[in-house]
């Protein structure tokens, strides 16, 4: 029970600006599909779509076990996906063109025939469905809960862990979602929502390219046109010791502070994580060109050996796509 207290308190604290970052998007979007007046009542469902997908989730979890973590590629392609259903709501919200109104994302029609109240709330079971999409989607606080919910071994456990850290998370998105209803009122503050939309869309896409270990990503388009500041520090060729490459990442809660820039192709490496009393998804390492992710202690050293093979930038990131650095691969 005290990790379940701790769950819940995390939630209520850091997690919820978390995971409004990473799925206020959808929530946006649900909001865009609504007839005026419906606003509030679609927040309220989405809430608890989302609380009810995570309590199962955690059920899961702690009955099967790590099997059913989401690989980064994969939630690098749900990002791409969630970034995909925004511009949609942003094309919709703006009337740019009639073929944004077919275009809007609901659920299967078989979950309409269930409840066979399709004509009357087609909105808010398209809001429910978009609240359970937020499985597919949880930023790095949430993977730490998941994480717990697997070790728990317990299909209660794990459901209530999920459940007191999504609670926890819940009163930031009923208020950031009633105050973005209360701005969809407002024909003139359309625009405002829709531009709010789009940039989530667009950072969406980029978390969602860095995820995937991806080259294209703004942060590598700013590099090539402006140049890396890194890269006039001390950056230094990674030193061989008894055939093994060797770096060291900082890793604070802050983001990422490697010794060494460029690594060369074909020899292993043995690349050491260090925290001390960090906290947050820079936690949560991921090399995802090379399937490797590591849960990382508050504090603590931990190691991790891989063999680079492709030359080029080899970006390493949390799992939230937040924090990231790269590696020169020679």
């Amino acid at each position: 029970m005290n990790q379940v207290w701790l769950a819940l308190i995390t939630g209520l604290t850091t997690g919820g600006i978390s995971c409004f970052a990473v799925q206020g998007g959808l929530l946006a979007s649900s909001l865009a599909n609504q007839e005026k007046g419906n606003q509030k009542k679609a927040v309220a469902i989405f809430v608890v779509a989302k609380i009810v997908a995570y309590t199962i989730l955690g059920a899961l979890l702690g009955l099967i076990g790590s099997s059913l973590v989401i690989s980064p590629k994969t939630q690098g392609l749900m990002q791409i996906f969630a970034g995909l259903v925004m511009l949609i709501a942003v094309g919709k919200l703006l009337n740019l063109h009639p073929i944004f109104q077919r275009l809007t994302f609901t659920a299967p029609k078989f979950m309409y025939r269930i409840l066979r109240n399709k004509s009357k709330d087609e909105g808010m079971i398209s809001s429910a469905f978009l609240g359970f999409l937020t499985i597919l989607i949880p930023c790095g606080i949430t993977q730490s809960i998941m994480v717990l919910s697997v070790a728990s071994g317990s299909a209660l456990n794990g459901a209530l862990l999920m459940l007191a850290f999504t609670v926890g998370t819940s009163p930031v998105f009923f208020g950031l979602g009633i105050a973005s209803s209360e701005i969809l009122k407002r024909p003139a503050l359309k625009y405002v929502a829709a531009t709010a939309i789009f940039i989530l869309a667009i950072l969406s896409f980029n978390t969602g390219q860095i995820l995937r270990g991806s080259p294209h990503t703004l942060q590598n388009y700013w590099y090539a046109i402006v140049g890396d500041k890194k890269e006039s520090g001390p950056q230094a060729l990674a030193q061989t010791t008894q055939g093994f490459q060797e770096a060291e990442i900082i890793v604070s809660s802050s983001g990422y502070k490697s010794n060494v820039k460029t690594l060369k192709a074909g020899v292993p490496v043995k690349l050491k994580l260090k925290t001390d009393n960090t906290f947050g998804c820079a936690r949560a390492f991921t090399i995802p060109s090379y399937n490797i992710s590591k849960f990382l202690p508050e504090s603590g050293e931990t190691e991790v050996e891989f063999t680079p093979t492709k030359t080029g930038r080899l970006t390493y990131t949390c799992s939230m796509g937040m924090y990231s650095g790269v590696f020169e691969v020679i």
